[in-house]
């Protein structure tokens, strides 16, 4: 698996990726990129050092938790992490047209949880959000994690949004967790402003 030290990441008007591997790019963003190692591993790699270390900082934090991934390596410009096995959670919505209750129970649990590790971006695009082939959902790519402050889900609200979900969500929120529901609804009602 060290050959993946082979591969370069610069950063130019995109990301310029030398990959001379046979490791499949299998994600890429605009700190870096991910390939898939093995059936239960990807490396992240970073065309900065700084990225990276936020990453390291950001799922250290959350290393006891189930939503984030595991790390198993971590170097000056990538992570070997766990590759969680699944589908995007805008596609596991749009295939159902609705948000399943043991699906809006953990999606709340996520936000809590992002709060409790202390992410001060209580947030996830929705493409972040990886449903597992168990049902499970876990966070994916916290490099802002700790950097930027969203206070509540406003980019995963903008995409249920897109879906014609956000309703459905704020109703299931407001029976499984009123207080929660207030809360985000006060940051709702700022950003109208």
């Amino acid at each position: 698996m060290d050959d993946f030290h082979k591969i370069t990441i610069e950063k130019q008007k995109g990301l310029k990726i030398n990959n001379p591997t046979h490791y499949e790019l299998i994600g890429q963003g605009v700190q870096g990129a991910v390939f898939r190692l093995s059936e239960d591993r990807c490396l992240k790699m970073y065309a900065r050092e700084r990225h990276c270390l936020r990453e390291i900082e950001a799922l250290n934090a959350g290393k006891d938790s189930s939503i984030v991934p595991k790390v198993f390596e971590v170097g000056e410009n990538y992570i070997v992490m766990e590759f969680i096995k699944g589908q995007p959670l805008k596609d596991y919505l749009e295939s159902l047209h609705s948000i399943p209750e043991p699906i809006a129970k953990q999606l709340i649990f996520i936000f809590k949880e992002m709060k409790r590790i202390g992410f001060t971006r209580i947030d996830a695009s929705i493409r972040h959000l990886i449903v597992t082939d168990d049902g499970e959902i876990k966070v994916v790519d916290h490099v802002n994690s700790l950097e930027k402050q969203h206070p509540w889900p406003f980019l995963f609200f903008r995409s249920l949004t897109k879906l014609n979900l956000l309703d459905t969500f704020l109703n299931q929120l407001k029976e499984m967790d009123p207080e929660l529901y207030w809360e985000w609804n006060k940051w709702m009602d700022k950003s109208k402003n």
